[in-house]
């Protein structure tokens, strides 16, 4: 079949991180591990190649010509993420950046609750066993963005932190903001 719905599926944690279309078979999946389109997924591969390992292509949807193939890519897009997975989608899914405006509204007694979250994941990591690349690499995240949220910084995607925090079994949420 030529035209088919797929997804790049990370090899380590068994998570989905990419759903993408083909009118050309698996010719198109196959140039996600060389040299993709998107720079987040080169960054990704890329870490997973320095594991000595690559996404798995995992075909969803073979799509004959009667089917609105960009109708199916969403529709798959949207399952996935109603499974709660981050994907890596930057036409279709937008990463949202904690903004540093927030930082007054997000202070208690005088500490940032960036800074409580960053210590959060540090004595949980540590607790594990594991240092910051290790981490990184079990949950297929850039290092840098282990490193920014043990800090404390504000300008972290939120899809990253909600994925961090997911391994220790967390989320967050937002109560009220005046």
């Amino acid at each position: 079949m030529e035209r088919l719905i797929y997804g790049l599926k990370c090899p380590v944690t068994n998570r989905m991180h990419y759903i993408g279309k083909s009118t050309q078979g698996m010719r198109r999946p196959m140039q996600h591990l060389s040299k993709s389109h998107s720079v987040k997924i080169n960054e990704w591969v890329s870490d997973l190649r320095a594991l000595g390992s690559k996404p798995e292509i995992v075909v969803l949807q073979e799509v004959n010509e009667s089917v609105d193939i960009d109708g199916a890519e969403r529709m798959w897009i949207s399952i996935y993420i109603d499974r709660g997975a981050m994907l890596l989608n930057e036409n279709i899914v937008y990463p949202v950046t904690i903004r540093s405006d927030l930082d007054e509204k997000l202070m208690e007694d005088g500490v940032s609750k960036y800074r409580a979250v960053g210590k959060f994941v540090s004595e949980r990591r540590k607790n594990a066993g594991l240092t910051q690349k290790e981490f990184a690499e079990k949950i297929c995240v850039a290092l840098t963005v282990i490193r920014k949220i043990e800090q404390g910084k504000d300008n972290i995607v939120l899809s990253s932190l909600l994925l961090v925090l997911s391994a220790f079994g967390c989320s967050i949420s937002v109560d009220k903001i005046k």
